[in-house]
């Protein structure tokens, strides 16, 4: 069931129009995530340090922070609570192989239909999958938490931080009647690895905060909205010209 929820998220994001309609097809690009990779990637991780950034992580950090003391209770209620039928499917649209196929196959389709628009979230989604491995990897290596059942590498969650790049990338491109749907499909998962006993509480909410830290850092310069009209007087009248705010 929620495997189809995610999959309607997708498809609501292809076929809804987005916020400020760009003004050619150069308005989105094929930023060509396989063969410029590691350029797309140096880009992204120096578009990570900014303000609107900064903002999301420290509000993410408070919200974590406030989180942890219900860290122990809540890990031992879901011991105590036994399996949940339900945790596996969160579990399976959380994984990184499940969030890259879905950007792989977006990215795919718009190739295949030559439709740009398509091409380009695809390709800013398989961004944020790479750029979101990289961050989440390397901050579960550093910190290694232990999870509430024992093993390594809790903190953050990476199938929190997964779901929630994702989600970003498309309530960035399409606004909040797609951006919601896939935020609460993260919040689901997110819930579903505190049940499974994989991540602490706070693990979750760092995850979901370094989610949308990526998806905000590899969208930025790539949204419709970032597309100005600016009226510039010419000789003998006035024209308009189409620049990119970034």
């Amino acid at each position: 069931m929620l495997t189809a929820a995610w999959a309607i998220t997708i498809a609501l994001a292809l076929q809804s129009p987005p916020q400020t309609s760009p003004p050619s097809s150069g308005a989105w690009p094929d930023d060509r995530p396989f063969t410029q990779l590691f350029q797309n990637l140096w880009k992204d991780l120096k578009a990570v340090p900014t303000v609107p950034s900064a903002k999301v992580a420290a509000g993410g950090t408070v919200a974590s922070l406030a989180a942890h003391p219900a860290d122990d209770n809540l890990a031992t209620w879901a011991e105590e609570q036994g399996d949940a039928s339900y945790v596996g499917i969160g579990n399976t649209i959380g994984s990184g192989w499940f969030e890259a196929g879905a950007a792989v196959a977006t990215y795919a389709i718009g190739k295949g239909t030559k439709d740009a628009r398509t091409t380009h979230v695809g390709s800013d989604l398989i961004r944020a999958q790479v750029l979101n491995g990289l961050l989440t990897t390397t901050l579960k290596v550093a910190v290694d938490r232990t999870r509430p059942n024992g093993s390594h590498y809790s903190f953050p969650s990476g199938h929190s931080s997964a779901t929630f790049a994702s989600a970003a990338v498309l309530q960035s491109h399409f606004g909040w009647k797609v951006g919601l749907p896939g935020y609460a499909v993260g919040g689901f998962v997110a819930w579903c690895r505190v049940r499974d006993r994989a991540h602490w509480l706070s693990d979750t909410v760092a995850g979901a905060t370094l989610g949308m830290v990526v998806g905000q850092a590899v969208t930025t310069g790539h949204r419709a909205r970032d597309w100005h009209v600016v009226p510039a007087k010419t000789t003998g009248g006035f024209a308009l010209y189409v620049v990119r705010m970034r």
